[in-house]
């Protein structure tokens, strides 16, 4: 067996099966492809080798990509807008040495994701032991970085270090602001949130703008934008926040610390001529995105299901399957590309959840892309491409600013 045919078999088998069992694949290698071996036999083919194999497929796809989103109609500013984040699994006992979880326990797995907004092209996709946290990743990753990208995550990878360093190469950043980091002023005194908080009650303001420095030790200079929550998300936060300190053995939340839950705190390097304050807390909501893309993985591709099995037979069809889904993405952007035109009154927006469930059933056409002709590849394409345009929709919820709506605000297209 080849490593082409064994690449096949384990992408026919993570598209048509969750469990990918032994008894499976030497059934299917038998039907699908004449070849007769036994379980041991298969099973030893699992090794560090297999891993390597699968990791250097994936780069080669993330290397080929084709697809482009938005290109520069979006935030025109910046090369790249750089959405990342992560998601954390448990997995079998058996990875338990390489993959542990955080705090002990259960083994569990992090994969690391970012993708740009603007093109739509996987920047970063890494299969991490569930206890490295965020933190560490965009401390160790801090030097991936380039002029005039625009990077955008949430508090777990917060850390002054990182965007010091991306605003001496040259990079911007959008960032919530975590409850402990001090903040000052112009003359260097301590910002006090509490007097800003019942400046903005007294005068009727929900969203304030300031210039600060952030950082006791390295009093980096952003834009700080604010924004009185609603009652009910403060006591929600208030709660979530009691209940870890405990966790942690420590006392009653501080003073300030309570003041802060009131407010949504955003931190950019960005100018306000490029990007105004009415787009910030817009922008941020599409790093909401990833959230989808992950709830999706395991929902539609069950990427977290895989049973009790070695280590390296595992981590080998977890890349298979990150390796189907990234071509499915690709699809999926190719054909949202052919709806982004500016000069209509309204963008639409294919519906991610509903075209990897299509797709999902089209496991034959996808694998004549990977392995067919050019010209055959573009007419499964273009097929394919005519079904999610039929009903794939993304639908608009009531009462929230739905994902056409914000791109309609910063690519600048009037809504209906």
């Amino acid at each position: 067996m080849n490593p082409a045919i064994f690449f096949d078999l384990l992408f026919y088998t993570v598209s048509h099966t969750e469990q990918c069992s032994l008894s499976y694949m030497v059934s299917v290698l038998s039907s699908e492809f004449g070849i007769h071996i036994k379980k041991q036999s298969l099973h030893e083919r699992f090794t560090e080798k297999s891993v390597v194999y699968v990791k250097l497929v994936l780069s080669e796809v993330l290397s080929e990509q084709f697809a482009s989103l938005y290109s520069n109609a979006l935030l025109p500013d910046f090369m790249r807008i750089r959405i990342k984040d992560s998601t954390k699994f448990k997995v079998p006992s058996s990875l338990s040495a390489n993959y542990k979880s955080c705090g002990g326990g259960d083994a569990s797995i992090s994969i690391q994701y970012e993708y740009d907004l603007k093109s739509g092209k996987i920047i970063d996709l890494n299969i991490t032991s569930g206890n490295r946290n965020d933190r560490t990743d965009a401390e160790e990753t801090s030097a991936d970085v380039a002029s005039g990208d625009l990077m955008i995550r949430d508090l777990g990878y917060f850390s002054t270090k990182v965007l010091e360093k991306w605003m001496k190469e040259g990079a911007f950043f959008l960032s919530r602001l975590d409850c402990s980091t001090l903040v000052y002023d112009d003359a260097g005194n301590k910002v006090s949130f509490g007097h800003i908080f019942k400046s903005m009650k007294k005068n009727g303001m929900t969203e304030k703008e300031i210039c600060v420095y952030i950082g006791e030790k390295r009093r980096v200079p952003v834009r700080l934008i604010l924004q009185l929550v609603p009652d009910q998300v403060y006591e929600k936060r208030i709660r979530e926040k009691t209940q870890k300190s405990k966790g942690q053995g420590r006392g009653q939340l501080k003073e300030e610390t309570k003041i802060r839950c009131r407010l949504n705190l955003f931190i950019t390097n960005v100018d306000e001529t490029i990007l105004p304050g009415k787009q910030i807390f817009p922008l941020y909501r599409l790093r909401w995105q990833i959230e989808l893309h992950f709830k999706v993985w395991k929902s539609v591709f069950k990427i977290n299901t895989l049973h009790q099995m070695k280590e390296h037979r595992y981590i080998t069809l977890l890349y298979i399957k990150l390796i189907l889904l990234m071509i499915n993405l690709q699809i999926i952007y190719s054909v949202q590309q052919s709806l982004v035109q500016p000069k209509k009154e309204q963008i639409k927006v294919i519906s991610l959840n509903k075209s990897l469930k299509t797709l999902k059933t089209r496991f034959h056409q996808i694998f004549a892309i990977f392995r067919g002709t050019v010209r055959k590849a573009k007419e499964i394409a273009e097929g394919l491409q005519k079904r999610l345009l039929q009903n794939h929709w993304l639908e608009s919820k009531k009462k929230k600013l739905c994902l056409p709506e914000i791109l309609a605000l910063l690519i600048g297209v009037p809504e209906k």
